[in-house]
């Protein structure tokens, strides 16, 4: 399931010099929400890995096929009845032989949410 302009959208794409900064907005209305959970929304953790995938493709313009994810760590939830902008942070964007690598923080101006580090292929 393709994420992009349905639960979150690209406000900004900065190239750093260690990879991307992407700013987002997340759809506070998207139906995920009303599932995840009722009353008490929170971004599910695997939307939270889908939507680094996808910018992952953004940053590197090619399609890729999610492979491994190694050293995830949510460490704050994204409740969009607090926060509806966040910062996906990829850096140390490598290639080998296990594919493309990239490590990502979600964070904002003040929280953490969250670190992983995704092995992808290229499709």
């Amino acid at each position: 399931m393709k994420l992009l302009n349905s639960l979150f959208t690209i406000v900004s794409d900065q190239q750093t010099a260690s990879g991307h900064d992407y700013t987002i907005d997340l759809d506070k209305e998207h139906f995920i929400y009303k599932a995840h959970f009722p009353g008490e929304p929170i971004t599910p953790g695997v939307c939270v890995m889908q939507i680094a995938k996808e910018l992952f493709q953004e940053a590197l313009g090619q399609k890729l096929d999610l492979v491994c994810v190694k050293n995830v760590k949510f460490l704050k939830i994204i409740s969009p009845n607090e926060v509806t902008r966040v910062c996906y942070s990829l850096s140390k964007i490598s290639s080998d032989e296990a594919g493309q690598k990239v490590q990502v923080s979600v964070i904002d101006d003040q929280n953490v949410y969250a670190k992983l580090s995704l092995i992808c292929r290229t499709l």
